[in-house]
């Protein structure tokens, strides 16, 4: 018989999508997430809600329904991190970028106004051009994201959120090359509910937050979330125009209804709507330790070339968070949409029908040239929207075999409508790239767990993946079609009832994709991932220590990559394939609760990933220096390259060595109940690009949160919180770009200063 160890009575469910089987690299970093206490969107920052430790001084027993039966998520052969959403508030983490400040595995950049998460070093910076989807797809509440818009990922009436790890290939197929994301908003319950927050920081940000929830009929019930931020005051000014930068305006509002008119239908319906603008996450400057130099462009009012322009970091009494900028920057996003989720139990398995759509409208604003005049500036305007439907029939929970069947669809649409470049360097004029890019996307799966022994379990699946595509511009139409077979096999066994090890190998694909800025040429292949793991889960000392750990080997074909370039004055996008990369690495996570109400948690990854063969690698001039080689670097400046391009070149975005570690101590006193948490999160220096000639530092950053709650007014909280309290200085996104006249710039927008703040919480 399958293996199921001792179930606790209280059960956190990790519901993975599609049956997928999971496991837990446990919590890795973060306190466990055992009992899922009440979370709602009234979870601020400094509103700190921690769920308690097991009543025999044990940590509380994770259990999920990872494969659609309950399991102890120890016995699940995958790699899996899961958070509640008030153990993510309690670390001070308010958007899926601030993931990684919880799990070591992840790293999230964010460019204009979307998200680009890498996890165990496996991402795709080329997510930013429109059309090109993350290597990590997102989903929430089942809906899968194509583009990841920031408008739509900030944490609001969280669930739980479950990052798994590794290739996706089998259950979630195109796309999950590197592993998924899934985050859950909460279902209307049994009874009338209200949570409200109010926080104000520095930087005259506030955020408020309502989440409302009633049943209707025995049958039927409802809820409904709204949430806003309002950053009034920036980081920094632009010293051409007094303006401030980096800030932002959010509103987003989720609804759903749930109806059970039986024992074995459930109908789920959720709408949602989301606004966003800002320049956070979007380049204001040059790196540090860099400069552009110009060597020949000149035009009336502008200064004799050569010019050079540092980083305002590297200018004395220069703020690292101000921009030379004359145009203010700013991407906006608007847009909504909704899915409809249908159980329905047949008697011999269950049918699960999953049909979601939603559309994006976004605008970004660049000032293109970074300086103080009015050269080079753009417009990009573009739509985005998609439909998807899915099907499952999966096995009755108990069956002997568990085993789902599946077919996906998926429809992208996404084109430039238009872009506008405009300033001096077009004279009166403007020029405008219009293109357009549709995917029509067709999946069947399977997968099957079956014992074969007493404690050992064996898990194999299929996929069969068709992805046709079809770019068009004015001068340009293409069309391609990629097919793939994916696929997954486990083992695991099951030592004692405390001691379970796994070893799995798979395939991961990502389809590939037409440049859309400007669309010329034909798609990028496919990238495809083959993974091979080693995990070992542990629990001691009677339950009071979770140690657990991985080993993995990635071997990635056609590693898919992003470069900036500029033909003449006209910038765009250049997307193309390295030839082969590789990424070793080992990752580990503990949990102890080490007395009544204190409970320690850390995690570290150690990732080792470099290009194997990447000939036709883009370099750029850094500096005005040239290195040894006979070809001519992109853009046709004076920098020669490497015979081998960029082999042996440390993959962008992966750092060697990230950790972190937080203490979480929870007291009950006389006048009320105190929560404090602090949190350390450490990544190590990374390469921003293949060339390898920009790094960004290593960076530790620390939060913390303190709660309490009023013994007399249990319906009040107040709370205080603050988040990279060292005022660590660093950057979020570093490109790097050939502009007119042989400029090679590295330009960067700063991440997040120190900030603080505080908040009140009420229920009822």
């Amino acid at each position: 018989m399958k293996h199921l160890g001792n179930l606790g009575r209280q059960h956190f469910r990790v519901t993975s999508f599609r049956g997928l089987s999971c496991a837990l690299l446990v919590c890795t970093g973060l306190t466990p997430v055992s009992v899922l206490a009440q979370v709602s969107i009234a979870d601020a920052p400094g509103t700190v809600q921690v769920p308690a430790a097991h009543e025999d001084g044990q940590l509380q027993e994770i259990v999920v329904t990872a494969q659609r039966r309950e399991q102890k998520l120890q016995d699940v052969p995958v790699a899996v991190t899961a958070f509640s959403g008030s153990t993510l508030q309690a670390s001070g983490v308010s958007t899926i970028k601030e993931l990684a400040f919880v799990d070591p595995s992840l790293n999230v950049p964010q460019v204009v106004g979307v998200y680009l998460p890498f996890l165990r070093g496996i991402g795709n910076p080329a997510g930013g051009n429109l059309g090109n989807e993350s290597s990590v797809p997102v989903y929430i509440d089942d809906l899968y994201y194509a583009r990841l818009s920031t408008a739509y990922l900030a944490i609001n009436s969280i669930d739980r959120v479950e990052v798994l790890k590794g290739p996706q290939g089998t259950l979630f197929g195109r796309n999950a090359s590197g592993g998924a994301i899934q985050m859950f908003t909460k279902d209307p319950g049994g009874k009338q509910e209200m949570n409200a927050t109010i926080s104000y920081g520095n930087y005259d940000r506030w955020t408020g937050q309502l989440y409302v929830s009633t049943p209707i009929t025995d049958t039927l019930g409802w809820n409904i979330s709204v949430a806003g931020t309002d950053q009034r005051d920036g980081w920094g000014k632009s010293i051409t125009t007094g303006r401030d930068i980096f800030k932002e305006k959010l509103f987003s509002a989720r609804s759903k209804l749930v109806w059970e008119p039986s024992d074995t239908t459930k109908v789920k319906i959720v709408g949602f709507y989301a606004y966003s603008k800002g320049d956070i996450g979007m380049v204001n400057d040059r790196h540090s330790g860099t400069y552009a130099q110009s060597p020949g462009l000149a035009l009336p009012g502008y200064p004799a070339p050569p010019v050079r322009l540092p980083s305002l970091a590297d200018v004395p009494g220069g703020n690292f968070y101000n921009t030379r900028n004359n145009l203010e920057q700013f991407a906006r996003a608007e847009g909504g949409g909704g899915s409809i989720r249908i159980d329905q139990s047949l008697g011999f398995a269950d049918l699960v029908s999953i049909t979601g759509f939603r559309i994006t409208d976004e605008q970004i604003r660049l000032d293109a040239d970074i300086t103080p005049q009015n050269l080079l500036n753009g417009d990009l305007n573009s739509r985005e929207s998609q439909l998807t439907q899915e099907f499952q029939l999966k096995s009755k929970s108990g069956s002997n075999i568990d085993w789902i069947l599946g077919a996906y669809y998926l429809r992208s649409v996404v084109k430039y409508n238009p872009i506008s470049l405009y300033g001096d360097a077009f004279g009166t004029g403007t020029v405008e790239i219009r293109s357009k890019q549709i995917i029509n996307s067709y999946s069947v799966f399977g997968q099957a767990t079956a014992p074969i022994g007493d404690a050992t379990n064996l898990t194999l699946g299929l996929r069969y993946n068709i992805d046709d595509l079809n770019g068009s511009s004015p001068t340009y139409r293409d069309n391609e079609q990629f097919k793939k077979l994916t696929w997954k096999g486990t083992l695991d066994h099951h030592f004692t009832d405390d001691v379970m090890g796994y070893v799995s190998i798979s395939r991961g694909y990502k389809s590939g994709a037409y440049k859309t800025f400007p669309l010329d040429s034909p798609p990028a292949l496919p990238e495809v991932i083959d993974s091979y793991e080693f995990g070992l889960k542990t629990e001691l000392f009677d339950r009071r220590v979770r140690l657990n750990g991985a080993l993995f080997w990635n071997d990635i074909k056609n590693p898919q990559v992003l470069a900036v370039d500029v033909q003449g004055l006209i910038p765009g996008i250049i997307l193309t394939n390295a030839q082969q990369a590789r990424i070793k690495g080992a990752e580990i996570g503990i949990d102890a609760l080490v007395a009544q109400g204190l409970t320690l948690r850390g995690g570290a990854t150690y990732l080792d990933g470099k290009y194997r063969s990447y000939i036709n690698a883009p370099f750029y001039c850094l500096n005005g220096t040239t290195i040894a080689g006979p070809s001519t670097a992109l853009g046709g400046g004076p920098c020669p390259v490497p015979a081998d391009g960029a082999a042996g070149n440390r993959l962008p975005n992966v750092a060697r060595w990230t950790f972190n570690a937080g203490v979480n101590y929870k007291v009950d006193t006389r006048i009320g109940n105190w929560v404090a948490d602090v949190g350390v999160a450490h990544t190590g220096r990374f390469a921003w690009n293949p060339d390898n000639f920009v790094f960004e530092k290593a960076v530790t950053l620390v939060n913390a949160s303190l709660s309490f709650t009023p013994e007399s007014a249990g319906w009040l909280t107040v709370g205080l919180w603050g988040k990279n309290l060292g005022g660590v200085k660093y950057y979020s996104i570093t490109q790097e770009s050939v502009g007119p006249g042989g400029t090679a710039g590295f330009q960067s927008g700063a991440a997040a200063p120190r900030t603080y703040g505080g908040s009140l919480s009420v229920k009822f």
